[in-house]
């Protein structure tokens, strides 16, 4: 990764952007759409990192809202969302670890 000083916001990138149209990390949702679409339970087999920067999301399962500055952390497997966007959308700066095999077994332990 390389090294960046403090800068101004960044722009927002395409609704639901993909990692090769969007600035590395950011992630925007467009305002009071949910996600995923097929209102899903979410998880993955990665850390993940999340802070909200803008606005905010819904989980639609807990029924609980969180706005800017709200931070989570989540463990390979955790299961979480599915969301709606707030009014205003959600920009998020997002940060994904992976994790090799034999860690994720003794984090599941």
């Amino acid at each position: 990764m390389h090294q960046k000083e403090f800068t101004s916001l960044p722009p927002r990138p395409k609704p639901y952007a993909s990692v090769e149209d969007a600035l590395p990390w950011y992630s925007w949702c467009e305002p009071n759409t949910k996600w995923p679409s097929d209102d899903s339970v979410i998880t993955h087999e990665y850390i993940e990192e999340v802070v909200f920067l803008e606005g905010g999301l819904r989980d639609l399962t807990l029924q609980q809202e969180w706005g800017p500055g709200a931070y989570a952390y989540r463990l390979p497997g955790m299961k979480h969302g599915p969301y709606e966007a707030s009014e205003k959308g959600c920009l998020e700066f997002v940060r994904c670890v992976g994790v090799r095999m034999e860690a994720k077994d003794d984090v599941n332990s």
